[in-house]
């Protein structure tokens, strides 16, 4: 362990199973930006707990499946940065307890459901919670959150209406950064929320929660991995701008006209085809179009496509073009803002 090169920033150790508390003093650092993992450690006693709460960074024992109240409190007695236990999937009221009184600055529990006991007593907890695994939130545990007063990440639970007007009474940000899809009707309540709320859905199905997640700190997020969006949801998208399309692969007519009347270049790296249509509305505009998904134009659209994009005024870049049939060249040629590689 002393002999480990330093400084030791990142350090991952996958396969030790055992550790003594004099060797966790030595691989621990002070530092809050720091990250100390031991994925295969699946348990540890009292002594070695208090050793390894002495990182200051993030701290992840996610083999770690069981946890005993003496051990939570060691493992959370000195200030630091996050404490992750992703393995954990129960825990008792004694060891909510344990965990709510430490002084980490976030816990990753790896619970699948909470009750609501369990919640109002993580409540007490000073920092973030997040719950990666969480499966879904009962109506219960979300009242029992209401006093907690820091971010709180439920991973990828399912939540109903009713859940989610329980959630608008938490004074912090709320994040369900797990889920693809809200259930119906639930987008509309978290657009209420006082505070950010965090959600990396594939399709948002509310304008209101898309006019917040747009208008947010964190508005990139909430873009990243939208898949398709509806008119609406475009709408409110060119108004606000809020973040790269990156995995946006899915696009009507309808909304890429609405997408069209935004002031920022338009960038849809995950699109590989177009319609005639979705090339005319796509590029009538006067900012550039990347759209360097489109690696091939040929087969009997590919002539429609080409004079499409050379008949409308914005400048067009495919730098990712790598098959294009010879009338479909000739017909691109006939616009001089068209780039392609060469």
């Amino acid at each position: 362990a002393r002999a480990l090169p330093p400084p030791r920033v990142v350090l991952t150790l996958l396969n030790v199973k055992e550790l003594t508390p004099e060797v966790a003093g030595i691989i621990v650092n002070p530092h809050i930006q720091t990250f100390l993992t031991l994925p295969a450690l699946q348990a540890v006693d009292v002594a070695t707990a208090v050793a390894l709460s002495g990182h200051g960074g993030c701290l992840r024992l996610w083999g770690i499946e069981t946890l005993a109240p003496d051990v939570a409190e060691a493992l959370t007695k000195s200030p630091g940065e996050s404490l992750e236990l992703t393995g954990v999937r129960d825990i008792s009221p004694e060891v909510a307890h344990a965990l709510a009184n430490g002084k980490r600055g976030q816990l990753v529990l790896g619970m699948r459901r909470l009750s609501g006991e369990i919640a109002a007593i993580l409540a007490n907890f000073h920092g973030d919670l997040w719950f990666p695994r969480l499966e879904t939130l009962s109506l219960e545990a979300a009242t029992g959150f209401s006093k907690h007063r820091r971010d709180l990440n439920l991973g990828p639970a399912h939540i109903t209406p009713d859940v989610a007007e329980v959630l608008l009474r938490h004074d912090a940000s709320i994040g369900l950064t797990g889920v693809k899809r809200l259930a119906p009707g639930v987008g509309d309540i978290l657009a209420k929320h006082m505070f950010e709320v965090r959600l990396m859905l594939d399709e948002i199905d509310s304008a209101p929660l898309a006019r917040k997640l747009f208008s947010q700190t964190g508005r990139s997020a909430s873009v990243c991995c939208l898949l398709t969006m509806s008119p609406e949801i475009t709408a409110e998208y060119a108004q606000r701008n809020p973040g790269y399309l990156e995995r946006l692969d899915s696009l009507s007519v309808e909304a890429a006209r609405e997408l069209a009347k935004g002031d920022l270049p338009i960038t849809l790296p995950a699109i590989t085809k177009l319609s005639p249509e979705l090339a005319t509305v796509l590029t009538d505009r006067v900012r550039p179009v990347y759209l360097s998904g489109i690696k091939a134009l040929d087969g009997p659209d590919a002539v429609p496509v080409a004079e499409a994009l050379a008949s409308t005024r914005g400048p067009i870049w495919m730098d990712f073009l790598e098959r294009v049939s010879a009338p479909a060249l000739a017909a691109l040629r006939k616009k001089d803002t068209i780039r392609q590689k060469n």
